[in-house]
């Protein structure tokens, strides 16, 4: 009886053994693999220089853009503009805009707002 609990235990570590094996099969180890994909990284260059308009070439910009807002004066000096005067509240984004257009190097918002 002894003997025949050994070959019942035997046989069923032999057939689980079996399944175990013909069920990993076909089935990379992907334990012990070593990735051989390589990435790159785009290389990024420096960005742009700032470019800051002459103080002519600002001045007349300048004279331009505000023309068309009276009580409003531009100066220009060492590539900044510096406004002053008064302006209204719904005509101040469009003449900024026109100002920045021109690439100065700061703009001195000294205006008053109506």
């Amino acid at each position: 009886m002894y003997y025949s609990k050994i070959k019942i235990l035997v046989v069923g570590l032999l057939f689980s053994t079996s399944i175990l094996v013909t069920s990993c099969k076909g089935k990379k180890d992907t334990a012990n693999t070593v990735d051989t994909t390589t990435t790159t990284t785009p290389i990024q260059s420096a960005p742009a220089p700032v470019e800051i308009s002459a103080d002519d070439a600002l001045a007349t910009g300048a004279k331009d853009a505000t023309k068309d807002y009276p009580g409003v004066t531009a100066t220009v000096n060492n590539g900044e503009i510096t406004l002053t005067g008064e302006v209204q509240r719904s005509s101040l984004q469009n003449l900024m805009q026109s100002l920045q257009s021109l690439k100065p190097k700061k703009i001195n918002n000294q205006l008053t707002i109506k």
